[in-house]
């Protein structure tokens, strides 16, 4: 484990090191718990921006549905172009 300094204002140093004490923990403590939780905040964030997306997705997707299957499947093919599949492109069992 790594040692870091961290540099702090007085005011803010105070009140960090009165919680400290309130808790009845370090001030390593309670500056890793602080981290932690910010780092939680940020991750579940991205995971609800992610999921969000994917919600998106889904509604034109959906939106897409209402076509009929086969003018469907000309966009599909019309997006992929006249190029043949790559050796990664197939399945691993269509690949053998």
């Amino acid at each position: 484990m790594d040692g870091l300094t961290v540099r702090l204002p007085d005011s803010l140093r105070g009140k960090a090191s009165d919680l400290a004490e309130e808790e009845g923990i370090s001030m390593n403590q309670l500056v890793m718990l602080a981290v932690s939780e910010k780092i939680t905040q940020l991750d579940a964030e991205a995971q609800f921006a992610h999921l969000d997306a994917l919600e998106r997705f889904g509604e034109s997707i959906a939106e897409e549905e209402c076509a009929q299957p086969d003018a469907l499947m000309e966009n599909l093919l019309d997006r992929a172009g006249d190029e043949e599949p790559r050796e990664g492109d197939r399945r691993p069992a269509e690949a053998k």
